[in-house]
């Protein structure tokens, strides 16, 4: 009969040296993926695990902006140096000016001091942190989970992904549903004068509605983002020129000063269901562990909420040795609860069907619902109590043509159905 067996790939043919195979690398985790969410869970890790971090890009990615409520904030004080400037309000405006004022506590976070921070903790923790290692192969042996990224082949107990929409676990292991896609392109612009911040801004640019974004620095400059909504992976958007058209020639170009725009970056951020937050020897982390909504609003807020409560239960797994999905699944925190998630799917399903009309409506009841819940939405922090949501469901009975409280209950629907 014959016999099936697993060796290892050769780099050549069968006379190839010992020498030339790449000696395995050993660590308790191995975390795939260096941006912040990666840098995030490995310093959490470091002080009590032997940790290797790897990226497939040539340097540690930093053309990111991140924009967080205080309770984020607070959830990481040690990070609290990196908060670059605090704001009181953001601005919802339709296509004809009308704007919803929401007040809050927001926090916009200095990309480069956060990332410097995390990179520092991992030093000092003696964290190998590897550039220009893409990860392409994954796979169980006797002795933990092996990965093979670029020309090294590494050994570990347990895999944290947080390659986010490029990981390959990902695609290979079918986690997501991908709904849609935010495509989002930002830069950072120099300012005259200081305007005001701004959540999200109507804008019609061709076929398709955009959302204008302006977050002021301390330093004078502002992070300036268009963010399209699309069902579709798409490579040929003008979402790049559409940007520089509002920043040089719309009305906000008045305030934008003279000089170049810096830290260009271009995102797909995928939008879906995630089915499993773990496999067996893998855990998600990040933008692939959050799936749905994965946007820039919440992104770090959720990571600093959940980075500790993650950190704990990979450790108590890799001490009980039971690192298999069931385990991992039982014991690591939902990034966001359940009714949230169902919640931002369903609005991500109308958003890619709005109408400016549809968003202006969206305007006037960011204006008349009280902030508390406008941003317990927002940021996916909403204690779902009666005393809070009541008033949401019964304004979707009301007015069936409403946002919020529409969503809310197509989405307690959704929830109580599974």
């Amino acid at each position: 009969m014959d016999q099936l067996t697993q060796r290892e790939p050769h780099a050549a043919q069968d006379n190839t040296s010992a020498a030339s195979v790449p000696p395995v690398e050993r660590c308790d985790v191995l975390v795939a993926g260096a941006g912040v969410g990666g840098l995030l869970i490995a310093s959490a890790l470091a002080p009590h695990c032997s940790v290797l971090l790897v990226e497939q890009q040539p340097i540690v990615p930093r053309a990111k902006y991140w924009l967080t409520d205080e309770a984020a904030a607070r959830a990481a004080p040690e990070l609290a140096s990196a908060v670059e400037r605090r704001s009181s309000t953001l601005d919802y405006t339709a296509y004809d000016g009308l704007t919803a004022r929401v007040p809050g506590e927001y926090c916009l976070w200095n990309t480069d001091v956060l990332i410097d921070m995390l990179l520092a903790e991992l030093a000092a923790s003696d964290v190998r942190v590897r550039t220009g290692q893409r990860v392409y192969s994954v796979y169980d042996d006797a002795n933990g989970v092996t990965v093979r990224a670029g020309a090294s082949r590494i050994s570990a107990r347990l895999v944290v992904d947080c390659m986010g929409i490029g990981s390959p676990i990902v695609a290979a292991k079918g986690t997501v549903a991908i709904d849609g896609y935010y495509f989002v392109h930002g830069v950072e612009v120099p300012l005259v004068g200081d305007p005001s911040p701004i959540g999200l801004e109507n804008v019609v640019m061709g076929d398709k509605l955009g959302y204008f974004e302006l977050f002021p620095t301390a330093r004078g400059t502002a992070a300036a983002a268009l963010i399209v909504p699309s069902r579709t992976w798409r490579t040929d958007h003008p979402i790049k020129a559409d940007l520089n058209f509002i920043l040089r020639e719309s009305h906000h170009a008045h305030d934008i000063g003279p000089g170049p725009f810096t830290g260009s970056y271009f995102g797909i951020i995928p939008v879906g269901r995630l089915r499993a937050n773990a496999l067996d020897r893998i855990v998600f982390f990040g933008e692939s562990g959050q799936a749905n909504p994965a946007a820039s609003a919440t992104t770090l807020s959720r990571l600093l909420r959940t980075r500790d409560a993650t950190a704990d239960a990979i450790l108590a797994a890799l001490r009980s040795g039971n690192v298999s999905a069931d385990q991992l699944q039982r014991s690591l925190p939902d990034s966001m609860s359940r009714l949230h998630r169902a919640f931002h799917l369903e609005l991500f399903r109308s958003i890619l069907d709005y109408s400016s009309d549809d968003f202006r409506r969206l305007v006037k009841e960011l204006a008349s619902y009280p902030p508390e819940i406008v941003n317990g939405l927002i940021f996916a922090d909403l204690d779902f109590r009666p005393r809070l949501t009541a008033g949401l469901l019964l304004d979707a009975i009301r007015r069936p043509r409403g946002v919020l409280g529409r969503h809310l209950l197509a989405a307690t629907r959704r929830y109580v159905s599974r």
